[in-house]
């Protein structure tokens, strides 16, 4: 064999490692499979919720149409008709009355990712009125895609607890116990002891979004609620007969983040429109600010305080 072919041959074959590594460092799968991975890995037989990482157990879907009750102080899952198709157990709430989550929740495993993770920023306020919350509604415009992406969750809602559940309606980038990718999609949760979701709804950057919690029903110690998107009625959650729902927050949570880029690529999501009510008249609302991860400037600010056009910006 001639050099001149051996040459061309060795050239080729360069050519094609080249092309091969090339293919291999621009694939979007690859570059966040071995995230996506670490964080299921770290995390066996537990599924992504808005309160951290659950037994897979303790998670269930609702589909459209289906509800929850918790009367009897048991969580179950009704048809349209009323016919019981689950029971998932006690509803448990804390003797301290505090607030489920920061305070009240476990949360199993460890995030081993170098950022912070759980709640990291949000404003919270506490009905101490004789009245129960009747109405929590929120808006806010889908943030744009983060700048990398490599497995990462983030969580966008307002939410109301009590001591040992939240209703809110989520905004999610990233895999959850409820589907999701690499693109912004809502969904409405209930998470406690037991977590319930909805089915999960892509939505643009730019969309604007809605998430209102109404109370439906009830008195005393038991109340019954909904949580909705507003213009989504296919994903609407009616939880029936719960312990009393009274912590409000607005808030962003966040899971497997290892660069300041895995958040959205902008300065700030505004939660506008806020309004709140007890009894039905305008809550004497004044939130209270709580930043517990900073690790990339992340905060929360009360742009315009009360209701019913109350303004909190989160930042990234």
């Amino acid at each position: 064999m001639s050099k001149h072919i051996i040459s061309l041959l060795l050239l080729s074959a360069m050519i094609l490692a080249a092309c091969k590594k090339e293919q291999h460092s621009t694939s979007a799968d690859n570059a966040v499979a071995p995230a996506e991975k670490v964080q299921t890995n770290n995390h066996q037989d537990e599924v992504l919720t808005p309160v951290g990482w659950v037994s897979k157990s303790k998670v269930h879907h609702v589909e459209t149409g289906e509800y929850l009750s918790g009367e009897g102080n048991r969580l179950r899952k009704y048809d349209r008709n009323g016919k019981v198709l689950a029971d998932y157990g006690v509803i448990e709430q804390d003797a301290r009355k505090t607030p489920f989550y920061p305070g009240n929740n476990p949360r199993p495993g460890k995030d081993i990712f170098p950022l912070g993770s759980g709640w990291i920023t949000y404003t919270h306020w506490t009905n101490s009125t004789s009245s129960a919350i009747s109405y929590f509604a929120t808006s806010w415009t889908v943030p744009p895609a983060p700048a990398v992406i490599s497995g990462q969750t983030i969580f966008l809602f307002n939410g109301l607890q009590n001591s040992g559940n939240i209703l809110q309606p989520v905004l999610q980038w990233g895999p959850s116990a409820a589907g999701g990718g690499n693109y912004w999609a809502i969904a409405n949760w209930y998470v406690g002891g037991n977590t319930v979701y909805s089915s999960l709804i892509r939505v643009n950057p730019g969309t604007n979004l809605q998430g209102v919690m109404s109370l439906i029903g009830g008195s005393g110690s038991t109340r019954s609620y909904s949580s909705v998107f507003t213009g989504y009625p296919s994903i609407n959650l009616t939880v029936n007969n719960i312990p009393t729902l009274y912590w409000a927050a607005e808030s962003m949570e966040a899971y497997g983040v290892g660069t300041c880029s895995n958040y959205p690529n902008t300065a700030k999501t505004r939660f506008s429109g806020i309004d709140l009510r007890v009894g039905g008249a305008a809550a004497p609302l004044s939130w209270s600010v709580a930043n517990p991860v900073t690790d990339c400037g992340q905060h929360s600010t009360v742009v315009a305080n009360g209701t019913p056009n109350g303004i909190v910006d989160i930042y990234y």
